[in-house]
This record gives structure tokens, C-alpha cells and sequence, in this order.
């Protein structure tokens, strides 16, 4: 017992120390953020109210960020960091915790059973465990740690979900229910994405990070559990979502072999989406898991398809993408699905299909061995091209299958009327944002003084000051005039400036701000940018660290390809990343030869997951 008590305590201590380094980093990045320049004048009247929105913090404020905004109350959501997801965490994990809570193993079971079987979200539900122990659960334990931000339904059913993550970044799920009683689940693997494809919504986003095999997961388990509350089953899962699953292969094929062991999801009925990362492509070769494979491949010639998914001339081009696509079925002896998203007046012509039949004939693609699925265009506000009709439909259709006896089908526009087509949401979600951010910069302008109009002050009194002290000082000389106005405590007047005073509008006195006692260049800059925040010229607010780079985990910045600044830094964090895995390694050797590791070597120990997931974000983005 001692033993497995010790054990527990390890890997409780280890999960609450990761939980709360993420806390802490979800509060820093919440206050780092830029704001539009647009938004600059808004900063100090809506911070308390919308601390972690992406568009409205600043680091002006990041001192008080996490000590206003974080409730530290037993109910507090924000507390949630720091509980044992039972959504997530493995049977035997959970056993192993509650054992060391003082309960019999056989509660995780039940507790298990609950959740998944039952799709209970309320620990109050579990009627079979003692109240001590439900009182412990909802003192240490949370049923998911995704939280929901936005919910719509469509008409046909389609369900579209926006979860925020504890970093304050979005990802998106759909669940989609067919008349013949399949439940498909469409899965976000990434933050963002960085492959670039012009016509996708999270293309247009950008790349922000990788999420992990836990948060992959659970978004699976949420519908997996809620539909089994309501007596059906997720039947399907496709890994369509935000991101290229391919990309973050370790956490995504992590992921799916839990959906298949625990949540009893059938590998073949999991479909993994991929833009064409080829090196990944024949990993996935190699893996003794048998999930369906989709190549989102869009055009058929080289240059139309590296102008619409610039990630096409990364991975090789289309001959090395056609070449590995004939290797992958050959070996896992598996159909796979090719994409095609048609885009009217682009991709949708006959001609355009039978360049497409011509290109899986010359790679010896069999027909029996390929499937086009055809989807219209879903619409997105950074792209101008529009879905396909349905007369070009049928003709793209009836070309592939009767001259080359390629099967093709249309599949159904689902989710249209709730945006739910990839990154839909969250864009929509973040134009919200900027909406709301534009009426509050509107809002506070109204007090803005109209120009020519007299200055004037309000006349306070100054209860804290007492000039009759008996210190030495020479007291003030107050004298009375029958001139002067009675002026009372907040009394409006008229007042003039002074001569002396310094005109922000002339240049020539600029250095008059370039004040000889303040500490350092941020309070300089800083002083600089609520100048020119008077003067209605909006300047970035000045960005400071707030924190060593190896103490908290970095926000991921997308980089492009052309952005040699940008990779020049990420090689060097590359390296220095690369230098603290090995390191951690040979300390791993050295605890298990018996060396016991002092609490500096623990804790560089224990930072290992974070620095390797940082690694695959830094290395995703130089591909």
C-alpha cells in the first residue's frame, strides 16, 4: 500500500504541476495579445470584462491580469486546470488515484461507467458511490476540461461546437446524424493550421498550436458520452477538423487508438483527412492500426494545385503525393477516399474531371481501389469563390464514372445555415469579436471633447492634505480676492495652460518627454504610446517579458514560408529544445541506474511532454 500510495502521489503531483504551468501560461497569454491599433483608446474600460479574448487584451495590463481575473473560490471554473479530468484520464490512471484517495479500485469502474456508459456530466448522478466520495470528486475531479463557447444546431440536425482551450486558443467540433443511423463525429487535431489552403477558414487563420492527444480525445468522448445518455452510439469519426491530423501525428494516432480501445470505435470507421504531408503519409504505412485515409487533393496539375494548397510544393509536388498514394494501398491494401471540393468556374467542369481521371490512370490507381468524394464549396468570407451547381455536379460525376469507371459521389452539404464548414465558427466567432471591440472603441468616443470647445476642470478638495501640521514647513500663502469665483467641491470652470507648459503637438519639445529618471526603454515606449493614444495616432502596446522562455510554455506564432526572420528564431529554439531533451534523457538514464535526482532534475524532468509537444510546433512550422 505505501508503495502504490507513493506512486499515486508521483503522478498526481506531476499532472496538477503540468495543469498549473499551463494555468500560468494561460493567464500570461492571455494578457500578451495585441490588440488592433484600431482598438487602442477601448483597453482600460472593457479589460475586466473580456481578460483572455484574443482581440482585447494588452500588456499594459498584464500585471493585474491573472490577479483580477483568476477566481481562487472552490467553485471557481478557473480551478478546473488544476482537477483530474476524468473525460480523459485511462482506467488504470484513475485507479490508481482514487486508491490514493483512500476508496476500493473498483470505484473507477463505476465512476468509468457513469461517464462513458451511462453519459452522465454531473458527479451528483452517479448514485452508486458514496457521498464522500462524489464530495471528493467534485472537490478534485472535472468531467472535461474543454470548455463550450458557442453551440448551434442546423436544421438537418448537424450539431457545430467552439471550445475554448485553457490557453484561450478555439477549436471546433461537428456532430453529424445520417437517416440510416450513423453518428459521425468531425474532429479538430489542431489549433489553426499552417497549411494555407486559400479556400479553407482555419487556412486563413493561421497556425496557433498542436493540441494533445487528451484534447483530441475528449472531443470525441463528450459526443461519444452524450450520445450514449440519449441510447445511440457515435458510430464514425473523421479527423476533418481544424488542422492537419498529419502534422500532429504522435498526439493524433495517440488519440485514435484510445477512441478505438475505450470508446469502442471501430478503426476502419475512423477516417484520417490528410492536405498530402507525404513523410507522414508513409508512417502511417507502418502502423498496425487499419483507420481509412482521405486525400484532400482538390486539383489535378501541378501549378492549380500548389495556387490553391500552397503546401503541394512543400511536400514534393504531385508526383511524389500520386507516387506514396500508390505505395499506401498497396501496402495496407485499403481504399482511399480522394477530396475534391468543387469551386464553380474553377474545378468543376468536365474537362477539369477527366484531367482527374487521367491523373489516378497514370499513377495505375485501380478504380476498385479509389473513391472521389465530391463536396461543394463551403463559402468563407476570405475567399471569393462560391460552390458548384448541381447540373456541374452530376456532369463531374457522370465523366469519372462512365469514361474511367472511377465511383464518385456528392456528398451532402451539412451544417450550412450554422457555419459549421472547417473554421467557420471560430472566424465568424472572432468577427463577433472585432464587432463588439469597434462598438466599445464607438461608445467611449462619445466623451472624447468636440473641437473648439473651452477646457474646462472640475474644482475638488483635497480632504487628505492638512496645512495646519506643525511641521517646519512654511505654510502656503492663501490669498483672498473678491475677483475669484466661490468655487465648491466639484465646481465646473474654465482654465487656461500655462506658458510653461509642454505642447504635444510640437515637435521640437519631444525630448521634453524623454524623461532622465525613468528606469528602463519600457517606460519610455510606453510613455510614448499613451502620448500618441492623446493625440488619436494609435501605436501597438509595447510588449515585455514576462516570464523566462524555459519557466512557461510559449505561445506558438505562425510563421510563413517566405519568413526568414521567423525561421531563423524557430531553428534556435529548435536547438535549444533539442539540447533539453537530451539532457532530460540522460537524467531519465541516470534515475532509472538508481541515481536519485535532486528537485532541480525532477523538475526539468517533469517538463519533458511540454518541451516535446513545443518541439513538434516549432518543427511543424519550418516544413
Amino acid at each position: 500500500p505505501a508503495v502504490i500510495m507513493a506512486a499515486s502521489f508521483i503522478l498526481l503531483r506531476s499532472r496538477l504541476s503540468h495543469a498549473a504551468t499551463r494555468s500560468a501560461a494561460a493567464f500570461v497569454s492571455s494578457s500578451t495579445r495585441s490588440i488592433p491599433s484600431s482598438s487602442s483608446a477601448k483597453v482600460t474600460a472593457v479589460q475586466k470584462t473580456t481578460c483572455g479574448s484574443p482581440s482585447l487584451s494588452t500588456t499594459t495590463l498584464q500585471s493585474t491580469a491573472t490577479r483580477d481575473t483568476l477566481d481562487v473560490s472552490p467553485t471557481s471554473p478557473d480551478l478546473d486546470l488544476f482537477k483530474v479530468n476524468l473525460l480523459t484520464l485511462p482506467l488504470p490512471e484513475l485507479e490508481t488515484i482514487i486508491k490514493s484517495w483512500g476508496f476500493p479500485a473498483f470505484r473507477a469502474r463505476q465512476i468509468n461507467n457513469w461517464i462513458f456508459n451511462q453519459g452522465v456530466s454531473d458527479i451528483d448522478e452517479m448514485s452508486d458511490l458514496p457521498l464522500k466520495l462524489r464530495t471528493v470528486l467534485k472537490e478534485r475531479a472535472t468531467i472535461g476540461s474543454l470548455h463550450l463557447e458557442i453551440e448551434q444546431v442546423s436544421n438537418d440536425g448537424t450539431k457545430k461546437r467552439a471550445y475554448k482551450l485553457h490557453d484561450g486558443q478555439m477549436i471546433e467540433s461537428v456532430l453529424m446524424p445520417y437517416e440510416d443511423g450513423r453518428r459521425t463525429a468531425c474532429i479538430s487535431s489542431q489549433a489553426g493550421c499552417a497549411m494555407g489552403c486559400v479556400f479553407c477558414a482555419t487556412g486563413q487563420m493561421g497556425f496557433a498550436r498542436q493540441l494533445t492527444s487528451e484534447e483530441i480525445f475528449e472531443q470525441v468522448a463528450r459526443f461519444a458520452s452524450e450520445l450514449k445518455a440519449d441510447g445511440e452510439r457515435l458510430s464514425n469519426v473523421v479527423m476533418m477538423g481544424m488542422g492537419e491530423p498529419l502534422a500532429n501525428y504522435r498526439n493524433v494516432i495517440a488519440a485514435i487508438r484510445r477512441m478505438n480501445e475505450e470508446l469502442g470505435i471501430g478503426a476502419r470507421k475512423i477516417t484520417v483527412s490528410t492536405v498530402g504531408v507525404v513523410p507522414n503519409i508513409r508512417k502511417l504505412m507502418d502502423e498496425d492500426i487499419q483507420v481509412r485515409l482521405a486525400l484532400s487533393l482538390h486539383c489535378a496539375t501541378e501549378e492549380e494545385r500548389t495556387a490553391l494548397l500552397p503546401a503541394n510544393k512543400r511536400y514534393g509536388g504531385l508526383h511524389e503525393l500520386m507516387t506514396t498514394i500508390k505505395e499506401y494501398i498497396r501496402v495496407k491494401r485499403q481504399r482511399v477516399t480522394f477530396e475534391w471540393a468543387l469551386i464553380e468556374g474553377e474545378n468543376d467542369s468536365p474537362e477539369v474531371a477527366r484531367t482527374l481521371g487521367r491523373l489516378l490512370k497514370t499513377y495505375d490507381i485501380r478504380s476498385d481501389m479509389s473513391h472521389v468524394n465530391l463536396i461543394p464549396l463551403n463559402p468563407t468570407g476570405g475567399y471569393g469563390g462560391g460552390p458548384s451547381g448541381r447540373k456541374n455536379v452530376a456532369k463531374f460525376v457522370d465523366v469519372l464514372e462512365r469514361e474511367f469507371g472511377i465511383s464518385a459521389t456528392p456528398r451532402m452539404r451539412r451544417g450550412i445555415d450554422i457555419d459549421a464548414g472547417c473554421g467557420q465558427l471560430t472566424a465568424a466567432n472572432e468577427k463577433k469579436k472585432e464587432k463588439e471591440a469597434a462598438a466599445a472603441v464607438a461608445e467611449l468616443s462619445k466623451f472624447a471633447e468636440p473641437a473648439g470647445l473651452p477646457m474646462v476642470g472640475v474644482y475638488e478638495d483635497d480632504e487628505g492634505d492638512d496645512y495646519n501640521d506643525s511641521s517646519d514647513e512654511t505654510e502656503p500663502d492663501f490669498k483672498e480676492s473678491s475677483n475669484e469665483p466661490d468655487l465648491r467641491h466639484g465646481s465646473v470652470v474654465q482654465f487656461s495652460i500655462d506658458d510653461l507648459a509642454v505642447d504635444l503637438d510640437d515637435e521640437d519639445g519631444a525630448d521634453d518627454f524623454i524623461d532622465p529618471t525613468y528606469d528602463d526603454d519600457f517606460e519610455i515606449a510606453e510613455a510614448e504610446r499613451l502620448i500618441a493614444l492623446i493625440k488619436g495616432v494609435s501605436l501597438q502596446p509595447v510588449q515585455t517579458d514576462v516570464a523566462p522562455v524555459d519557466s512557461l510554455p510559449q505561445e506558438v506564432k505562425s510563421t510563413s514560408i517566405i519568413d526568414e526572420d521567423n525561421i531563423r528564431d524557430a531553428k534556435k529554439r529548435r536547438k535549444k529544445l533539442l539540447k533539453n531533451l537530451k539532457a532530460i534523457n540522460k537524467l531519465k538514464d541516470m534515475q532509472s541506474n538508481g541515481k536519485v535526482l535532486n528537485e532541480e532534475q525532477l523538475e526539468k524532468v517533469s517538463k519533458e511532454k511540454e518541451w516535446t509537444l513545443e518541439l513538434e510546433s516549432v518543427e511543424h512550422n519550418l516544413m
